[in-house]
């Protein structure tokens, strides 16, 4: 049973109807790409709702955190696992640099960096990190500035992956490089003096319950689905 405590209820509902989601669009990912299905639609903007959701969550969150170097830890261990797990499962669907992956990172560079960005004016540093997401979303696809401008190609041939300079020959199941979505993080992190949400009671709603245990809902949940469409559909 849940311990009884203040929280953030809305976030914690936001965070939970957002893994609910994130569920079912793996679902379906899985049941596409492994099963043989064919459902005739782009999941794309789907995808990018459920992840650009999570992203500004935790930048928003961070403001909550007391121990980010546990958190990194956490984060950088199962980054690991899913990319072990991936590779064994399947070596051209292998996760390299994921959604755990960035958040690992993003919260290392949190707190190399979090003293200086907290005196940076809200304002500004929520206009500064749209303009810089929104011009940089496609940077991983080979151009800036809603593709006016192409980036010099040595630099994609370094195959800086991690910085959102993938080489031709790169591929990952899921694919989050630091830039542009660090960026988002900061959106998130500075929306923090816009919103601001109250402290109550924990609820015991099955969505919050979910968005209080998300990450370890993230970790499980595709071993689950896989383990589910195995035993349905065959392996």
């Amino acid at each position: 049973m849940d311990t009884i405590k203040k929280r953030y209820n809305a976030i914690d509902f936001l965070r939970g109807f957002t893994i609910i989601n994130m569920i079912i669009y793996h679902g379906l990912f899985d049941l596409e790409n492994f099963y043989g299905f064919d459902f005739n639609h782009n999941f794309y903007y789907y995808q990018q709702y459920i992840c650009i959701s999570f992203i500004l969550i935790s930048g928003y969150s961070s403001h909550f955190s007391n121990n980010f170097k546990k958190k990194f830890l956490i984060l950088a261990g199962l980054a690991l696992l899913i990319t072990l797990g991936s590779y064994i499962y399947s070596r051209e669907d292998a996760i390299y640099f994921g959604i755990i992956h960035f958040f690992a990172l993003a919260t290392l560079i949190h707190i190399l960096i979090k003293n200086y960005i907290k005196k940076i004016s809200p304002r500004l540093g929520l206009i500064i990190s749209a303009i810089l997401f929104i011009s940089l979303k496609r940077i991983y696809y080979g151009s800036i500035l809603f593709g006016k401008i192409t980036p010099p190609k040595f630099l994609y041939d370094l195959n800086l992956f991690i910085l959102g300079l993938p080489g031709d020959k790169f591929s990952s199941g899921d694919y989050f490089p630091i830039i542009p979505w660090i960026f988002l993080f900061y959106m998130g992190y500075f929306l923090f003096d816009f919103i601001k949400f109250q402290k109550k009671e924990a609820s015991h709603n099955i969505i919050n319950i979910m968005g209080r245990h998300s990450l370890l809902i993230y970790f499980l949940h595709q071993i689950l689905l896989i383990g589910i469409f195995s035993l349905i559909f065959g392996s």
